[in-house]
């Protein structure tokens, strides 16, 4: 059978097999579009669903786009309403002088690109004005239709619809009846199941609302008389939303609901997990409500959705230096390497990271974690179950028996979990997991407080890695000055007369006036030498085995901070709030 180059390059990449080639050939002919996108829906990774999207769009002549992780800009958005970008299918991506970039289907159909470009609004906002206040080129790029559904659905989410939305539920909460026959009670009852019904879609919402903006977490914070809706955002928590005090009640009842909770239990603190579907993938987000003095708090934490790629190693913002030196821990044959940070630190992100670097067919790698954050296909992941005895020791012993070359601890807690990893390393395992501590010398040490001996932790562990994140400089408003005299005494011995310039962001439009836009992080890496182990071993304190660190060319998480500074890409404020300890 004859075979267009398109097939051809699937074949190539692997991503079918003739047989499958074949057979979507004969289903769909020449219409390559739709064999793309059902072949899409087989792909079981994001990677290899970029990848066959690149190849299409290579075969069309036309740029490709990954929707979950474009930049989608405000300007874009205000140039085709909501019902157009539905109607026509497409999603404005960058507005760049008189030229809107969209995202869509069929970007080679120069019909259906003008009729976008009819579809651009002539009113766009003050920032993006032209002289003649039109767009006068549409450059598309192609994404599959259903990711620019579900592409349109968050990025049009926004603060205005939400308060709408809220009033409304307000208004049906405290609405009179509505005509002399229907009493008072029954309009009331009304009320509640309308309100009910609209705090599913505010929900929904604010989930949307939360993954448009990169939100981490989502705080439904009652207060004395109002409801305070806090997104943490870069790492910050804003106050975006102040509703209504009424509108607790019908919003914890819906999350209660979709997350199987107990609706009558307001005293005890309650988990969960939530699921928010779009076509074709789903978003999981974490619940916890705990009773208050106002009433019930419940935060959301966005956990990751069902298509979410693993972040390569070499994009986590590592220097070169402890790039390679993690690289090198993790290629270990045996031992343990410590992750050690804060809650929203991205612990989990780099171990991740480091599972996928090490990831092939004939390496057995199994996590025990709490929750399981993102599915990995290839790897056994499990997630234990306090309330049934299932808890990190019962697991790791279990697992130690599936024969694994790789082993993942999602935290070490107790005594008998770190007994227990640092057993497993030395008997010819690697062992990955976090830690609780604000440094990386600290882990050693805080092994041998909660009880394991000395003997165990010297030769088992083979590294730590201590990590924060900072916010990155906006680079649409980002600044180059020169700091104070002062400020560089402070920071450099004998630098000499060279200027030293910094960068910051002077605030704008894109990153709300913050000056900052997403996160990088700082880390440090400290390798386990023979004199260290030896230290360890005599219960050396921890100044000691910091000056042995230091002699062998350890260089601290500040360091590596203002390194990022240096670089223009945080501030030295971030990174005085990162290290100041």
């Amino acid at each position: 059978m004859f075979r267009p180059s398109f097939l051809q390059e699937l074949l190539a990449a692997g991503l079918a097999s003739e047989k499958v080639v074949d057979g979507l050939q004969l289903m769909f002919g020449a219409r390559h579009l739709d064999i793309a996108s059902h072949l899409a829906h087989t792909l079981e990774t994001p990677t290899l669903k970029a990848r066959l999207a690149q190849i299409y769009a290579a075969s069309i002549g036309k740029e490709t786009v990954a929707l979950d992780r474009a930049v989608v800009q405000a300007d874009a958005l205000a140039c085709i309403t909501l019902d157009a970008a539905r109607r026509l299918n497409c999603l404005p991506l960058q507005l760049t002088g008189r030229t809107l970039v969209v995202a869509m289907a069929r970007p080679e159909d120069v019909s259906a690109v003008d009729e976008v470009r009819r579809a651009v609004s002539t009113g766009l906002p003050v920032q993006a004005q032209t002289s003649a206040q039109t767009v006068d080129t549409v450059q598309a790029v192609f994404a599959f239709a259903q990711d620019i559904e579900n592409g349109i659905e968050i990025q049009y989410t926004g603060r205005a619809g939400l308060a709408a939305l809220a009033r409304q539920i307000s208004l049906e909460l405290g609405r009179p009846a509505r005509d002399a026959s229907a009493t008072a009670s029954t309009a009331g009852v009304q009320g509640q199941a309308a309100a009910v019904s609209g705090a599913g879609e505010l929900v929904r919402g604010l989930l949307l609302y939360s993954l448009k903006h990169r939100a981490s977490d989502l705080h439904i914070q009652p207060m004395a008389n109002a409801l305070a809706l806090r997104f943490r955002i870069d790492g910050l928590l804003q106050t975006r939303l102040t509703l209504d005090k009424d509108l607790l009640a019908p919003l914890l009842s819906h999350l209660k609901l979709i997350a199987q909770l107990d609706f009558a239990e307001k005293r005890r603190p309650q988990d969960g997990r939530v699921s928010l579907l779009q076509k074709g993938r789903s978003h999981d987000f974490r619940l916890s409500i705990v009773p208050s003095v106002f009433g019930e708090k419940a935060v959301i934490r966005v956990v990751g959705s069902s298509d979410q790629r693993v972040t390569p190693l070499d994009e986590l913002g590592f220097s070169h230096a402890n790039h390679a030196l993690l690289t090198q821990l993790i290629q270990r044959p045996h031992g343990v390497l410590l992750v050690t940070g804060p809650t929203g630190s991205g612990k989990t992100t780099t171990l991740y990271a480091a599972l996928a670097r090490l990831q092939r067919p004939e390496v057995n790698i199994v996590t025990v974690e709490d929750p399981v954050e993102l599915r990995i296909d290839g790897v056994t992941q499990i997630q234990t179950h306090a309330a049934i005895g299932l808890d990190f020791a019962q697991v790791l012993r279990a697992v130690l028996r599936q024969d694994p070359e790789v082993l993942l601890i999602g935290e070490i807690r107790d005594l008998e979990t770190a007994r227990i990893a640092t057993q497993a390393a030395l008997t010819g395992h690697l062992v990955m997991a976090t830690l609780h501590t604000n440094s990386a010398l600290q882990a050693v040490t805080r092994l041998v407080e909660i009880g394991v001996a000395p003997f165990l932790v010297a030769p088992s562990v083979i590294g730590v890695l201590a990590q924060r994140l900072v916010r990155r400089i906006c680079p649409h408003c980002k600044e180059r000055y020169e700091p104070d005299a002062e400020v560089l005494e402070a920071l450099f011995h004998n630098r000499g007369d060279a200027p030293v310039h910094f960068c910051r962001g002077r605030g704008c439009a894109r990153c709300h006036g913050s000056g900052y836009a997403g996160r990088i992080g700082i880390h440090e890496v400290f390798v386990l030498t023979d004199a260290i182990r030896d230290l360890i071993s005599r219960q050396q304190s921890l100044v000691e085995i910091q000056r042995a660190a230091l002699q062998d060319g350890f260089r601290s998480m500040r360091h590596d901070g203002l390194l990022k500074v240096l670089q223009g890409l945080t501030t030295l404020e971030e990174v005085d709030k990162a290290t100041a300890w």
